[in-house]
């Protein structure tokens, strides 16, 4: 499965670029409904990673930022940063690399995201989602054992708990490298003409992928 990792920001992207241009070495920023945007950023650039951005950015915006790393399908991180501190720290899979240890999330409070809210909030499915107890009999691990099968669902039912809805979810679990190779496709498919480079990412796309 895809891995991914992208920053949510409560402002419009307008607002946010001349931030992003600065902090970001490379990648992209998309917008994300009313009053949101999405920061791709190249995680193969040393210090461009998601977890590394998001301090950067909440403190020159003054904006809480919720970034985002789904590995390989089995694995979602989210962090809540505020004022270039981290708030709260949130992973589905903790031990993952305990096979002694069973796979409990931590940082599964709901109340640490309502910030990130685009609309009334389910606070069941939140709640649900965070605790790797998915509703929905489509995303249960097949094999009987508990959670989901893969992580990107988690992530997509606290988004979607969270009001956001459907194309900007989609938007939030697109990795830089899914738009390098043709930035200017991505947007037209995005439906955005709004796709903003950060940095070397123009650069980047003329690389082979």
């Amino acid at each position: 499965m895809t891995t991914y990792g992208t920053i949510l920001i409560p402002v419009p992207l307008e607002q946010a670029a001349p931030v992003l241009r600065e902090v970001c070495a490379a990648g992209y920023a998309t917008p994300a409904g009313p009053g949101f945007c999405l920061a791709h950023p190249d995680r193969f650039v040393g210090g461009n990673g998601v977890f590394a951005l998001a301090g950067p950015i909440s403190a020159e915006l003054g904006v809480p930022v919720l970034a985002a790393f789904q590995y390989d399908g089995d694995r979602l991180e989210l962090e809540v940063w505020r004022d270039g501190v981290r708030a709260h720290r949130y992973d589905s899979w903790p031990d993952r690399d305990d096979e002694s240890v069973g796979d409990v999330p931590s940082g599964a409070d709901p109340a640490a995201f309502l910030d990130f809210a685009a609309g009334p909030v389910d606070s069941h499915r939140l709640a649900s989602a965070l605790a790797d107890t998915p509703i929905d009999v489509e995303d249960m691990d097949v094999d009987g054992e508990p959670g989901y099968v893969w992580a990107q669902a988690l992530h997509w039912d606290v988004l979607c708990a969270l009001g956001h809805p459907d194309e900007v979810i989609r938007r939030a679990q697109r990795d830089h490298c899914h738009m390098r190779a043709a930035p200017q496709v991505v947007a037209e498919v995005l439906g955005s003409a709004e796709l903003v480079v950060l940095g070397a990412a123009d650069r980047a796309a003329d690389r082979p992928a």
